[in-house]
């Protein structure tokens, strides 16, 4: 666990701060809260803006502006809001956490306080490239929710084209992070987590998912050991070698049998790695609030 710390930590002794003025939040807080809306929207497997609504219900999610309840702090926690919600449209994402990112922004954008001037969605010139191309295929694929959504947005004037984002702005770093190593392993762990949960490539952090595609590769190999194991496959595999090498292979027992068709425990092996990195970082993060990792990826 050691050598896992070290390796996470690279010798950055800060926190970041979100500058509300006379107060601020720390910006894990608000990652945080975006990364448990976002992930349970994927969840879901949903596009309809509804089922996106009644989770933003469930997470009281709009509480959130009471954490800037000043008119001269509201600039500064919106935008970074706003940016990370964006942090989570990445080319390779699933489709379901794009949508979800337009989603997000509508709700945060029309539900601030009616006492405080709207703040814009800011955004550059290749972000606004991308939600403009998932606005056309939410036409072609009949993503009514999402199209609808998108138009309202931009009839309201809700999108502030930049040439670039300021990552930093608004944000402090204050010196001397009280909470020590385990803060910084817990940051690296949640982004980690943000990258492998948002990947185009699935739910990697789903256990049960994992070991069924594991089973499924298996299941693969045996069907297949068994047909090129039969009288026909081998002959067939001869007469492929003859017409390649001349008929002289037809009678040798050197030739392998079933070659072109063999195949090796390749198959697997990717999935079987990401099985052991998923069960790693759990791990990890059991031993981090001392606990144990059960097989399901719960902790006890």
């Amino acid at each position: 666990m050691s050598t896992l710390i070290e390796d996470l930590i690279d010798g950055d002794d800060s926190k970041s701060v979100v500058n509300l003025g006379r107060t601020g939040v720390y910006l894990s807080a608000v990652e945080g809260d975006v990364r448990t809306l976002m992930r349970t929207f994927q969840r879901l497997q949903s596009f309809d803006f509804e089922s996106f609504r009644e989770i933003w219900k469930a997470l009281n999610f709009s509480l959130i502006h009471f954490v800037a309840t000043e008119k001269n702090s509201r600039q500064n926690f919106m935008r970074t809001t706003y940016r990370q919600i964006l942090s989570h449209f990445q080319a390779g994402a699933i489709l379901e956490i794009r949508i979800g990112v337009i989603y997000a922004l509508y709700l945060m954008y029309f539900t601030q306080p009616v006492n405080f001037p709207n703040i814009n969605i800011r955004v550059t010139m290749d972000m606004w490239s991308m939600l403009t191309k998932l606005y056309s295929y939410s036409r072609e694929a009949d993503i009514r929710d999402a199209v609808y959504v998108f138009d309202r947005l931009v009839q309201v004037g809700a999108f502030e084209q930049v040439a670039w984002l300021d990552e930093s702005e608004g944000v402090l770093r204050l010196d001397g992070d009280e909470d020590g190593a385990g803060s910084k392993v817990a940051t690296r762990l949640a982004q980690i987590e943000h990258e492998v949960m948002s990947s185009a490539q699935g739910n990697l952090g789903d256990l049960a998912a994992s070991k069924q595609q594991i089973a499924l590769s298996e299941a693969y190999r045996s069907h297949k050991r068994r047909l090129v194991n039969t009288g026909l496959i081998v002959q067939a595999t001869r007469e492929f070698y003859a017409a390649e090498f001349g008929p002289q292979m037809l009678d040798s027992n050197e030739l392998p049998g079933a070659v072109p068709l063999d195949i090796s425990d390749q198959d697997t092996a990717w999935s079987a790695h990401i099985f052991s990195r998923v069960r790693e970082y759990q791990r990890s993060r059991a031993d981090r609030v001392g606990a144990v990792a059960e097989d399901d990826g719960s902790l006890r």
